[in-house]
């Protein structure tokens, strides 16, 4: 089989992701050793530009790098996942409080076209990328940019776990909608308090039922 055609100018780049996405999406489940000759082979390229995209997902936090053993994808620990979430909801609490002055009808527009779509996908498809136009289009008038591009690499470090729950938990999805659609409210309102104190809800409840999911999946693999 012929792999994809990659432009040469960005060759690392583009291998890079590509394999960032199969981990996000699950395709690379943690654990997994990512073997340069493989990736290599399958894309047509050589080893150089292979070995290249896996030092810098190493450097993003997506593999890890084991003497004798080369390229592993990286797993968290559920205090990981928790901090993750934990951080989440300290930072973009603080994003809210600074946007929703300074909101227009148009950033609110913005938030509904995503929110919709996201509430439209099919149960138990989650899509990232729908979930982060929300945020963002949320968060934007703060005008904290680098800030924002942290939380968007927050969001994508946990973006595996958040899709495999959402996939066995199809009410967490419908939940999220809800809570998505009240926030647009609230902001419209220009009320700032309910706003904030309900983000902090939605971020940290997704937080400790991810964490639940995974102690009770954890728990049925020990098992047998």
């Amino acid at each position: 089989m012929v792999g994809p055609t990659l432009n040469k100018q960005t060759l690392s780049q583009q291998v890079a992701d590509m394999v960032r996405s199969r981990i996000l999406s699950g395709d690379y489940a943690g654990g997994t050793q990512l073997r340069q000759e493989h990736i290599a082979g399958e894309l047509g390229v050589s080893r150089i530009p292979v070995r290249e995209a896996l030092h810098q997902l190493h450097s993003e936090g997506f593999v890890t790098l084991v003497s004798h053993k080369g390229a592993v994808v990286s797993e968290l620990s559920l205090d990981q996942i928790v901090e993750l979430y934990e951080l989440r909801a300290r930072v973009e609490t603080w994003l809210l409080s600074l946007a929703i002055p300074h909101m227009t009808e148009k950033d609110l527009e913005r938030a509904q076209i995503a929110a919709e779509k996201f509430g439209n996908t099919e149960a138990g498809i989650y899509s990232h990328q729908l979930n982060w136009e929300f945020h963002e289009a949320l968060y934007a008038p703060s005008g904290r940019k680098v800030t924002i591009e942290i939380i968007f690499g927050l969001h994508e470090k946990i973006e595996r776990y958040t899709k495999l729950m959402m996939a066995i938990d199809s009410v967490r999805q419908k939940e999220s909608h809800a809570d998505h659609l009240k926030l647009i409210e609230l902001c419209r309102a220009k009320d700032t308090l309910r706003a904030v104190n309900l983000l902090d809800m939605h971020i940290s409840e997704g937080g400790k039922q991810l964490a639940l999911k995974l102690e009770e999946m954890k728990r049925a693999q020990a098992l047998g």
